[in-house]
């Protein structure tokens, strides 16, 4: 970190811009999630909001064989209780959080950002987050059924005057293009309702 200014990378699985994240800047903390085996070498903190129960009973193909003896290793780890099974786990200021943001949490991600404003951080990064399509891996369409709770922590989060850094790549916080007005359906690039400029 460069002074008291405090950055923090909130790292997904989208692949788009997942290995672009600032892994090896120390001036980022990084945060993310303890099944992206990808990354969870390089986090500082971890967050898994799941019930303990819910986990054990997930399919495999989401939480890899291990996967509780892992979260046994990793700290800070961020579980919804200070699992007894899991004692490095630590309950998540939830009542805390949602007195500021509000009570509205529809992802992993959404917590992270959420303790980020909390904390008061100078700046949130995304990598790995698009959130613009069906997920996978049994999530049906909950990526895209995510944004709007994301897009609204990032407003909240500007409006506090934290700084929002998303990777050009980045579909989060943009506007999707073609809106179709009767029989004429006009892309509008970036903006609603302007043409290219």
């Amino acid at each position: 970190m460069l002074g008291n200014y405090r950055k923090i990378a909130v790292v997904g699985l989208a692949s788009t811009t997942h290995d672009d994240a600032p892994f090896e800047d120390s001036s980022w903390e990084k945060w993310g999630l303890p099944w992206d085996e990808r990354s969870w070498p390089f986090l500082d903190r971890y967050f898994d909001i799941h019930p303990l129960e819910c986990i054990r009973e997930a399919t495999p193909s989401f939480y890899c064989r291990g996967y509780e003896d892992r979260l046994r290793d990793l700290n800070p780890l961020y579980m919804q209780e200070a699992y007894p099974d899991i004692p490095n786990a630590i309950k998540y200021p939830l009542q805390r959080v949602s007195v500021l943001v509000g009570d509205y949490f529809n992802s992993s991600v959404a917590y992270m950002i959420a303790l980020a404003i909390d904390e008061a951080v100078d700046e949130i990064g995304l990598w790995g987050i698009d959130m613009d399509g069906p997920g996978d891996e049994g999530h049906c369409n909950e990526y895209g059924d995510q944004r709007p709770n994301c897009e609204y922590l990032l407003g909240f989060a500007r409006a506090r005057g934290i700084n929002i850094h998303l990777p050009p790549e980045c579909p989060i916080l943009k506007f999707r293009g073609e809106f179709p007005l009767g029989k004429v359906i006009p892309d509008y690039e970036h903006r609603y309702g302007y043409l290219r400029e």
